[in-house]
């Protein structure tokens, strides 16, 4: 008889005690022809995630596994964490505020990969959630076949909470101690930009999971100072892509400081913080010569912000 396939899925935890639940929930609701275990990695939370944790590990001991870390690791140390200790055939995402609202999200994904041999990661399509209004919303996984890589470098339109990996490729193309070493802040876009020179991504039509995009986080920063420290953190993900790809993706500090230093003060601009904004406009790129110019006046400031607002 043909042991069963086992589907491993990570669920990199901090905090959330509020959705992690609803997260595990629809993992466990799932349909599929295989043996699943949920690989949770707890970074140290400070809520009560740790304890909601538990009580799903003491209900499901045997899908369940915890890896409760003493320090602080960061979200991509914490997924590559979690990765190295799967024992899965296939390997899937699903952020501890997301969730699968499609019971068959899994099987959909298992069928094409066990009948196609040559793909090593396939996505589906997904939809958003906002939590706040309550609006959802049906997306459509947009990739970029001409130059994958390079799509993947610039920017991903899919869904985290949608990827399936074919476990042996994704291990034997990913240093994930580096990605431990390094503490990276990202776990999913390095992953694609590595992978991705090695492999397409397959785009299946079902929608499957669900992205909920109006939680504050490290990827969604609600003050400027949060915004920083996640570009610093940003920085070594892309020193490393440097050091992977040099001629595809060339690093220098300057040049991710001209790009950070924009970013951060068109956050500046969006919150209404003056004082980030004329620190970060100095030097930077990407927000324009009249918005440059607008960062270093208070009044041209407060006049910027009110036109844009009257345009909304």
């Amino acid at each position: 008889m043909k042991d069963r396939i086992l589907i491993s899925v990570v669920i990199p935890s901090y905090n959330r005690a509020d959705t992690v639940g609803q997260t595990i929930d629809s993992i466990l609701a799932q349909k599929v022809d295989a043996d699943v275990e949920i690989v949770i990695g707890d970074d140290c939370s400070t809520d009560n995630a740790r304890e909601v944790l538990l009580r799903y590990k003491e209900q499901y001991p045997d899908v369940i596994r915890l890896l409760f870390h003493e320090q602080n690791m960061g979200l991509g140390a914490n997924w590559a964490t979690c990765v190295k200790a799967c024992k899965g055939k296939y390997i899937c995402n699903c952020d501890n505020d997301d969730y699968w609202h499609n019971p068959q999200k899994l099987q959909i994904q298992l069928e094409y990969m066990e009948s196609h041999l040559e793909s090593n990661i396939c996505i589906t399509n997904h939809r958003t959630h906002n939590r706040t209004t309550g609006e959802i919303k049906e997306c459509k996984a947009v990739i970029d076949h001409n130059d994958i890589q390079q799509s993947m470098w610039g920017g991903c339109n899919f869904c985290n909470a949608t990827i399936m990996y074919r476990a042996d490729f994704m291990k034997a193309h990913l240093d994930l101690d580096e990605f431990i070493k390094r503490r990276f802040t990202l776990q999913d876009w390095p992953a694609w930009v590595i992978l991705t020179a090695y492999t397409d991504i397959d785009e299946l039509p079902e929608s499957t999971a669900t992205w909920c995009i109006e939680t504050v986080s490290i990827t969604r920063p609600d003050s400027v100072p949060r915004l920083a420290k996640r570009y610093e953190g940003d920085r070594e993900v892309c020193r490393y892509l440097g050091e992977l790809f040099p001629e595809k993706f060339p690093y220098t500090d300057e040049d991710w400081n001209l790009y950070a230093n924009g970013r951060l003060c068109a956050k500046a601009f969006d919150v209404d913080d003056f004082v980030s904004a004329k620190k970060y406009g100095k030097e930077c790129v990407g927000i324009g010569v009249f918005k440059k110019l607008c960062s270093q006046s208070r009044i041209l400031f407060g006049l910027y912000r009110f036109l844009k607002k009257c345009k909304v």
